[in-house]
């Protein structure tokens, strides 16, 4: 990893704020779904993106009972 040359401090109810150029950089808007990860002794923060259960794809989901699947794999799918 390298360092982003910022510092923030956690508020009391538990937040921190992410730095406007990192928020633009990784196209981050206000609503947007944050994932976290740890890594040993890091915390990883990742813009959340739905993708197909299946192949992990993100193009073309659709919802299928309560499942995101692409319409590649439902199309696969379909053959079975």
């Amino acid at each position: 990893m390298k360092p982003a040359g910022f510092l923030c401090k956690i508020d009391k109810l538990g937040r921190i704020v992410v730095p406007k150029p990192l928020r633009t950089k990784f196209d981050l808007n206000i609503d947007d779904t944050i994932e976290l990860f740890t890594d040993d002794d890091s915390i990883i923060l990742k813009k959340y993106r739905e993708s197909c259960v299946f192949c992990g794809g993100d193009e073309e989901l659709v919802s299928f009972e309560g499942k995101t699947v692409c319409k590649h794999c439902i199309a696969k799918l379909s053959k079975i």
